[in-house]
Protein backbone atom coordinates (compact mmCIF):
# COMPACT_ATOMS: atom_id res chain seq x y z
CA UNK A 1 0.00 0.00 0.00
CA UNK A 2 1.24 3.55 -0.66
CA UNK A 3 2.43 5.29 2.49
CA UNK A 4 -0.20 8.01 2.20
CA UNK A 5 -2.98 5.46 2.78
CA UNK A 6 -1.52 4.74 6.23
CA UNK A 7 -1.49 8.50 6.85
CA UNK A 8 -5.18 8.60 5.88
CA UNK A 9 -5.84 5.81 8.40
CA UNK A 10 -4.13 7.82 11.16
CA UNK A 11 -6.23 10.86 10.25
CA UNK A 12 -9.33 8.66 10.32
CA UNK A 13 -8.37 7.53 13.84
CA UNK A 14 -8.26 11.13 15.07
CA UNK A 15 -11.55 11.91 13.34
CA UNK A 16 -13.18 8.77 14.74
CA UNK A 17 -12.14 9.76 18.25
CA UNK A 18 -13.62 13.24 18.02
CA UNK A 19 -16.83 12.00 16.35
CA UNK A 20 -17.93 9.89 19.31
CA UNK A 21 -15.96 11.31 22.25
CA UNK A 22 -18.71 13.71 23.28
CA UNK A 23 -21.01 10.71 23.93
CA UNK A 24 -18.68 9.47 26.66
CA UNK A 25 -18.17 13.01 27.98
CA UNK A 26 -21.85 14.08 27.89
CA UNK A 27 -22.34 14.13 31.67
CA UNK A 28 -19.05 15.92 32.26
CA UNK A 29 -19.83 18.52 29.59
CA UNK A 30 -23.28 19.19 31.04
CA UNK A 31 -21.88 19.68 34.53
CA UNK A 32 -18.92 21.85 33.57
CA UNK A 33 -20.82 24.03 31.08
CA UNK A 34 -23.82 24.41 33.42
CA UNK A 35 -26.32 23.02 30.93
CA UNK A 36 -28.71 20.08 30.68
CA UNK A 37 -27.73 16.63 29.48
CA UNK A 38 -30.03 17.04 26.46
CA UNK A 39 -28.32 20.30 25.49
CA UNK A 40 -24.89 18.73 25.94
CA UNK A 41 -26.07 16.02 23.54
CA UNK A 42 -26.31 18.70 20.86
CA UNK A 43 -22.52 18.34 20.54
CA UNK A 44 -23.24 15.06 18.73
CA UNK A 45 -26.05 16.55 16.64
CA UNK A 46 -24.03 19.59 15.49
CA UNK A 47 -21.10 17.37 14.53
CA UNK A 48 -23.35 15.08 12.48
CA UNK A 49 -24.96 18.10 10.81
CA UNK A 50 -21.51 19.31 9.79
CA UNK A 51 -20.71 15.94 8.22
CA UNK A 52 -24.00 15.77 6.32
CA UNK A 53 -23.42 19.24 4.84
CA UNK A 54 -19.66 19.09 4.44
CA UNK A 55 -19.35 15.70 2.75
CA UNK A 56 -21.44 16.31 -0.38
CA UNK A 57 -21.73 20.09 -0.67
CA UNK A 58 -18.27 21.35 0.30
CA UNK A 59 -16.60 18.45 -1.51
CA UNK A 60 -18.51 19.29 -4.68
CA UNK A 61 -17.63 22.97 -4.38
CA UNK A 62 -13.96 22.02 -4.00
CA UNK A 63 -13.97 19.77 -7.07
CA UNK A 64 -11.62 22.04 -9.03
CA UNK A 65 -9.03 22.21 -6.22
CA UNK A 66 -6.01 19.94 -5.89
CA UNK A 67 -6.87 16.78 -3.88
CA UNK A 68 -3.73 17.28 -1.80
CA UNK A 69 -4.66 20.87 -1.01
CA UNK A 70 -8.26 19.95 -0.22
CA UNK A 71 -7.19 17.21 2.20
CA UNK A 72 -4.70 19.56 3.87
CA UNK A 73 -7.40 22.20 4.28
CA UNK A 74 -9.82 19.62 5.70
CA UNK A 75 -7.32 18.45 8.33
CA UNK A 76 -6.36 22.03 9.19
CA UNK A 77 -10.03 22.90 9.74
CA UNK A 78 -10.46 19.69 11.76
CA UNK A 79 -7.47 20.63 13.91
CA UNK A 80 -8.78 24.16 14.36
CA UNK A 81 -12.22 22.86 15.36
CA UNK A 82 -10.79 20.64 18.07
CA UNK A 83 -8.44 23.38 19.21
CA UNK A 84 -11.45 25.69 19.51
CA UNK A 85 -13.32 23.02 21.48
CA UNK A 86 -10.39 22.76 23.90
CA UNK A 87 -10.83 26.48 24.65
CA UNK A 88 -14.63 26.38 25.02
CA UNK A 89 -16.02 27.74 28.29
CA UNK A 90 -19.67 27.83 27.21
CA UNK A 91 -21.96 25.64 25.10
CA UNK A 92 -22.39 27.88 22.00
CA UNK A 93 -18.62 27.96 21.42
CA UNK A 94 -18.39 24.19 21.84
CA UNK A 95 -21.24 23.65 19.37
CA UNK A 96 -19.59 25.96 16.82
CA UNK A 97 -16.35 24.01 17.22
CA UNK A 98 -18.18 20.70 16.76
CA UNK A 99 -19.90 21.96 13.61
CA UNK A 100 -16.54 23.07 12.20
CA UNK A 101 -14.97 19.67 12.95
CA UNK A 102 -17.94 17.89 11.34
CA UNK A 103 -17.59 19.92 8.14
CA UNK A 104 -13.94 18.88 7.91
CA UNK A 105 -14.82 15.24 8.67
CA UNK A 106 -17.19 15.13 5.71
CA UNK A 107 -14.71 16.58 3.25
CA UNK A 108 -11.81 14.42 4.45
CA UNK A 109 -13.58 11.07 4.15
CA UNK A 110 -15.25 11.97 0.86
CA UNK A 111 -11.94 12.91 -0.77
CA UNK A 112 -9.67 10.40 1.00
CA UNK A 113 -11.85 7.39 0.15
CA UNK A 114 -12.10 8.43 -3.49
CA UNK A 115 -8.36 9.17 -3.77
CA UNK A 116 -7.51 5.85 -2.08
CA UNK A 117 -9.29 3.82 -4.77
CA UNK A 118 -7.32 5.67 -7.46
CA UNK A 119 -3.95 5.01 -5.84
CA UNK A 120 -4.16 1.19 -5.91
CA UNK A 121 -5.03 -1.44 -8.52
CA UNK A 122 -8.78 -2.21 -8.78
CA UNK A 123 -8.39 -5.63 -7.13
CA UNK A 124 -6.88 -3.95 -4.04
CA UNK A 125 -9.38 -1.09 -3.74
CA UNK A 126 -11.50 -2.85 -1.10
CA UNK A 127 -8.52 -3.60 1.12
CA UNK A 128 -7.25 -0.04 0.76
CA UNK A 129 -10.63 1.45 1.70
CA UNK A 130 -10.94 -0.86 4.70
CA UNK A 131 -7.50 0.28 5.87
CA UNK A 132 -8.56 3.94 5.76
CA UNK A 133 -11.87 3.34 7.53
CA UNK A 134 -10.05 1.02 9.92
CA UNK A 135 -8.81 4.13 11.68
CA UNK A 136 -12.40 4.83 12.77
CA UNK A 137 -12.97 1.31 14.08
CA UNK A 138 -9.72 1.38 16.04
CA UNK A 139 -10.87 4.68 17.54
CA UNK A 140 -14.15 3.02 18.56
CA UNK A 141 -12.44 0.03 20.12
CA UNK A 142 -9.52 1.81 21.82
CA UNK A 143 -9.44 5.57 21.39
CA UNK A 144 -12.97 6.42 22.54
CA UNK A 145 -13.01 4.30 25.74
CA UNK A 146 -9.54 5.62 26.62
CA UNK A 147 -10.56 9.21 25.86
CA UNK A 148 -13.73 8.87 27.95
CA UNK A 149 -11.71 7.51 30.86
CA UNK A 150 -9.14 10.31 30.58
CA UNK A 151 -11.99 12.81 30.42
CA UNK A 152 -13.02 11.80 33.92
CA UNK A 153 -9.44 11.98 35.17
CA UNK A 154 -8.39 15.22 33.45
CA UNK A 155 -10.19 18.38 32.30
CA UNK A 156 -12.27 17.45 29.24
CA UNK A 157 -10.66 20.29 27.27
CA UNK A 158 -7.39 18.35 27.34
CA UNK A 159 -8.99 15.52 25.36
CA UNK A 160 -9.91 17.85 22.49
CA UNK A 161 -6.42 19.37 22.67
CA UNK A 162 -4.88 15.90 22.29
CA UNK A 163 -7.13 15.19 19.30
CA UNK A 164 -6.06 18.53 17.80
CA UNK A 165 -2.43 17.42 18.12
CA UNK A 166 -3.29 14.18 16.31
CA UNK A 167 -4.96 16.26 13.60
CA UNK A 168 -1.83 18.38 13.20
CA UNK A 169 0.22 15.19 12.85
CA UNK A 170 -2.15 14.24 10.01
CA UNK A 171 -1.53 17.61 8.35
CA UNK A 172 2.22 17.01 8.49
CA UNK A 173 1.78 13.46 7.18
CA UNK A 174 -0.27 14.58 4.16
CA UNK A 175 2.17 17.41 3.42
CA UNK A 176 5.14 15.03 3.53
CA UNK A 177 3.78 11.79 2.09
CA UNK A 178 1.10 12.68 -0.44
CA UNK A 179 2.74 13.29 -3.82
CA UNK A 180 1.60 16.32 -5.79
CA UNK A 181 -1.00 15.27 -8.34
CA UNK A 182 -1.87 12.01 -6.57
CA UNK A 183 -5.45 10.90 -7.14
CA UNK A 184 -6.38 13.92 -9.23
CA UNK A 185 -9.57 13.97 -11.29
CA UNK A 186 -9.94 15.24 -14.84
CA UNK A 187 -12.27 18.06 -13.88
CA UNK A 188 -13.16 21.02 -16.01
CA UNK A 189 -15.45 23.89 -15.22
CA UNK A 190 -16.26 25.61 -11.93
CA UNK A 191 -16.45 23.64 -8.71
CA UNK A 192 -20.17 24.23 -8.30
CA UNK A 193 -20.83 22.21 -11.45
CA UNK A 194 -20.16 19.02 -9.44
CA UNK A 195 -23.20 19.83 -7.32
CA UNK A 196 -25.28 18.42 -10.17
CA UNK A 197 -24.04 14.96 -9.24
CA UNK A 198 -25.86 15.25 -5.93
CA UNK A 199 -29.17 15.19 -7.84
CA UNK A 200 -28.36 12.23 -10.08
CA UNK A 201 -31.14 9.70 -9.39
CA UNK A 202 -28.78 6.73 -9.75
CA UNK A 203 -26.35 8.10 -7.18
CA UNK A 204 -29.21 9.06 -4.87
CA UNK A 205 -30.59 5.53 -5.20
CA UNK A 206 -27.19 4.11 -4.33
CA UNK A 207 -26.87 6.43 -1.32
CA UNK A 208 -30.21 5.30 0.09
CA UNK A 209 -28.60 1.95 1.01
CA UNK A 210 -26.22 3.29 3.71
CA UNK A 211 -29.00 5.61 4.87
CA UNK A 212 -31.48 2.77 5.41
CA UNK A 213 -29.01 0.20 6.76
CA UNK A 214 -27.49 2.61 9.29
CA UNK A 215 -30.94 3.88 10.30
CA UNK A 216 -31.86 0.30 11.18
CA UNK A 217 -28.62 -0.48 12.99
CA UNK A 218 -28.48 2.71 15.03
CA UNK A 219 -32.17 2.64 15.94
CA UNK A 220 -31.01 -0.19 18.20
CA UNK A 221 -27.42 0.70 19.03
CA UNK A 222 -28.03 4.33 20.04
CA UNK A 223 -29.98 3.12 23.09
CA UNK A 224 -27.99 -0.01 23.83
CA UNK A 225 -26.83 1.14 27.29
CA UNK A 226 -30.32 1.50 28.82
CA UNK A 227 -31.38 -1.70 27.03
CA UNK A 228 -28.48 -3.61 28.57
CA UNK A 229 -29.32 -2.26 31.99
CA UNK A 230 -33.10 -2.66 31.94
CA UNK A 231 -33.75 -5.59 29.55
CA UNK A 232 -30.58 -7.68 29.61
CA UNK A 233 -29.89 -6.73 33.26
CA UNK A 234 -26.17 -6.43 32.65
CA UNK A 235 -24.14 -4.66 35.31
CA UNK A 236 -21.57 -1.96 34.71
CA UNK A 237 -18.84 -4.45 33.80
CA UNK A 238 -21.24 -6.38 31.56
CA UNK A 239 -22.28 -3.22 29.74
CA UNK A 240 -18.64 -2.27 29.20
CA UNK A 241 -17.92 -5.76 27.87
CA UNK A 242 -20.75 -5.53 25.33
CA UNK A 243 -19.64 -2.08 24.14
CA UNK A 244 -16.07 -3.37 23.77
CA UNK A 245 -17.38 -6.40 21.85
CA UNK A 246 -19.16 -4.06 19.44
CA UNK A 247 -15.93 -2.13 18.84
CA UNK A 248 -13.94 -5.34 18.29
CA UNK A 249 -16.62 -6.61 15.92
CA UNK A 250 -16.50 -3.32 14.02
CA UNK A 251 -12.72 -3.61 13.62
CA UNK A 252 -13.01 -7.20 12.35
CA UNK A 253 -15.90 -6.29 10.07
CA UNK A 254 -13.95 -3.44 8.54
CA UNK A 255 -11.22 -5.86 7.45
CA UNK A 256 -13.73 -8.51 6.36
CA UNK A 257 -15.72 -6.00 4.32
CA UNK A 258 -12.63 -5.04 2.34
CA UNK A 259 -11.66 -8.65 1.72
CA UNK A 260 -15.16 -9.64 0.61
CA UNK A 261 -15.36 -6.65 -1.74
CA UNK A 262 -12.10 -7.65 -3.42
CA UNK A 263 -12.96 -11.36 -3.59
CA UNK A 264 -16.65 -11.59 -4.48
CA UNK A 265 -17.43 -8.07 -5.67
CA UNK A 266 -19.08 -5.05 -4.09
CA UNK A 267 -22.67 -6.08 -4.86
CA UNK A 268 -22.42 -9.56 -3.36
CA UNK A 269 -20.45 -8.31 -0.36
CA UNK A 270 -23.07 -5.63 0.31
CA UNK A 271 -25.86 -8.20 -0.20
CA UNK A 272 -24.54 -10.55 2.50
CA UNK A 273 -23.55 -7.84 4.96
CA UNK A 274 -26.90 -6.02 4.77
CA UNK A 275 -28.64 -9.35 5.21
CA UNK A 276 -26.40 -9.91 8.23
CA UNK A 277 -27.41 -6.59 9.81
CA UNK A 278 -31.10 -7.41 9.42
CA UNK A 279 -30.74 -11.00 10.63
CA UNK A 280 -28.70 -10.15 13.73
CA UNK A 281 -31.16 -7.41 14.74
CA UNK A 282 -34.01 -9.92 14.45
CA UNK A 283 -32.06 -12.39 16.59
CA UNK A 284 -31.42 -9.64 19.14
CA UNK A 285 -35.17 -9.11 19.30
CA UNK A 286 -35.48 -12.76 20.32
CA UNK A 287 -32.44 -13.03 22.59
CA UNK A 288 -31.95 -9.60 24.16
CA UNK A 289 -32.90 -10.87 27.63
CA UNK A 290 -29.89 -13.22 27.60
CA UNK A 291 -26.51 -11.63 28.35
CA UNK A 292 -24.34 -14.25 26.55
CA UNK A 293 -26.55 -14.11 23.45
CA UNK A 294 -26.59 -10.30 23.47
CA UNK A 295 -22.80 -10.13 23.86
CA UNK A 296 -22.22 -12.34 20.82
CA UNK A 297 -24.96 -10.77 18.70
CA UNK A 298 -23.87 -7.19 19.41
CA UNK A 299 -20.34 -8.12 18.36
CA UNK A 300 -21.75 -9.50 15.08
CA UNK A 301 -23.84 -6.34 14.69
CA UNK A 302 -20.65 -4.27 14.88
CA UNK A 303 -19.02 -6.60 12.35
CA UNK A 304 -21.84 -6.39 9.79
CA UNK A 305 -22.57 -2.67 10.29
CA UNK A 306 -18.98 -1.54 9.76
CA UNK A 307 -18.21 -4.33 7.32
CA UNK A 308 -20.83 -2.84 5.00
CA UNK A 309 -18.98 0.48 4.70
CA UNK A 310 -16.41 -0.65 2.12
CA UNK A 311 -18.76 -2.39 -0.36
CA UNK A 312 -21.37 0.37 -0.13
CA UNK A 313 -18.72 3.06 -0.61
CA UNK A 314 -17.28 1.05 -3.51
CA UNK A 315 -20.75 0.81 -5.09
CA UNK A 316 -21.32 4.56 -5.15
CA UNK A 317 -17.85 5.11 -6.63
CA UNK A 318 -18.53 2.44 -9.25
CA UNK A 319 -21.78 4.14 -10.23
CA UNK A 320 -20.09 7.54 -10.31
CA UNK A 321 -17.32 6.27 -12.59
CA UNK A 322 -19.95 5.27 -15.13
CA UNK A 323 -22.34 8.20 -14.89
CA UNK A 324 -20.48 11.12 -13.25
CA UNK A 325 -16.74 10.44 -13.78
CA UNK A 326 -15.77 14.05 -13.14
CA UNK A 327 -17.61 14.11 -9.79
CA UNK A 328 -16.21 11.04 -8.01
CA UNK A 329 -15.42 12.93 -4.81
CA UNK A 330 -18.86 14.57 -4.71
CA UNK A 331 -20.47 11.13 -5.11
CA UNK A 332 -18.23 9.79 -2.37
CA UNK A 333 -19.33 12.68 -0.18
CA UNK A 334 -22.98 11.91 -0.88
CA UNK A 335 -22.46 8.40 0.48
CA UNK A 336 -20.53 9.62 3.54
CA UNK A 337 -23.42 12.00 4.26
CA UNK A 338 -25.87 9.12 3.89
CA UNK A 339 -24.02 7.02 6.50
CA UNK A 340 -24.11 9.88 9.00
CA UNK A 341 -27.69 10.82 8.18
CA UNK A 342 -28.55 7.19 8.92
CA UNK A 343 -26.99 7.50 12.37
CA UNK A 344 -29.10 10.60 13.08
CA UNK A 345 -32.28 9.09 11.60
CA UNK A 346 -31.68 5.89 13.56
CA UNK A 347 -31.42 7.78 16.84
CA UNK A 348 -34.67 9.63 16.05
CA UNK A 349 -36.47 6.43 15.02
CA UNK A 350 -35.18 4.68 18.13
CA UNK A 351 -36.41 7.49 20.35
CA UNK A 352 -39.88 7.31 18.78
CA UNK A 353 -40.00 3.52 19.12
CA UNK A 354 -38.85 3.84 22.70
CA UNK A 355 -41.68 6.22 23.48
CA UNK A 356 -44.39 4.12 21.81
CA UNK A 357 -43.35 0.52 22.46
CA UNK A 358 -40.42 0.52 24.90
CA UNK A 359 -36.88 -0.81 24.83
CA UNK A 360 -37.93 -4.30 23.72
CA UNK A 361 -39.09 -2.90 20.36
CA UNK A 362 -35.80 -1.35 19.24
CA UNK A 363 -34.26 -4.48 17.72
CA UNK A 364 -37.46 -5.33 15.83
CA UNK A 365 -37.90 -1.81 14.45
CA UNK A 366 -34.24 -1.72 13.43
CA UNK A 367 -34.54 -5.13 11.78
CA UNK A 368 -37.54 -3.98 9.72
CA UNK A 369 -35.62 -1.00 8.31
CA UNK A 370 -32.50 -3.12 7.72
CA UNK A 371 -34.54 -5.69 5.78
CA UNK A 372 -35.90 -2.82 3.70
CA UNK A 373 -32.29 -1.81 2.87
CA UNK A 374 -31.54 -5.39 1.83
CA UNK A 375 -34.68 -5.52 -0.34
CA UNK A 376 -33.74 -2.24 -2.07
CA UNK A 377 -30.24 -3.58 -2.80
CA UNK A 378 -31.70 -6.83 -4.18
CA UNK A 379 -33.95 -4.81 -6.48
CA UNK A 380 -31.08 -2.56 -7.61
CA UNK A 381 -28.89 -5.55 -8.45
CA UNK A 382 -31.58 -6.71 -10.91
CA UNK A 383 -31.25 -3.43 -12.82
CA UNK A 384 -28.19 -3.28 -15.12
CA UNK A 385 -27.93 0.48 -14.61
CA UNK A 386 -27.73 0.12 -10.81
CA UNK A 387 -25.23 -2.70 -10.44
CA UNK A 388 -22.03 -1.64 -8.72
CA UNK A 389 -19.86 -3.64 -11.09
CA UNK A 390 -19.84 -2.43 -14.67
CA UNK A 391 -21.26 -4.91 -17.19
Amino acid sequence: MPAIIYVFACCAFAIGCTEFISIGLASTLALDLHTSLAQAGLAVTFYAAGVVVGAPVLTALGAAASRRRLLLMAMLVFTSGNGLASLATHLPLLLAARLLSGLAHGVFFAVASSVTTRLVPPHRAGAALSLVFGGVTVAMAVGIPLGSWLGHMLPWQWIFALIALCGMAGVVGIACWMPAGAGELNHSGPGWSSLQALFDRRLLSGACLPLLSYTGSFAFYTYITPLLQQVTHAGLSGTSAVLLAYGVGAAIGNILGGQLTDRIGMDRAAFWLLAGIAAVLALLGLGQASFPATLVLVMILGLTTYGAITPLQSRILGLARRYRPSALDAASGLNIAAFNAGVVAGSILGASSLGYWGLHSLAWVGAAVAWLAWAVLSWQCRLPAMRGEAL
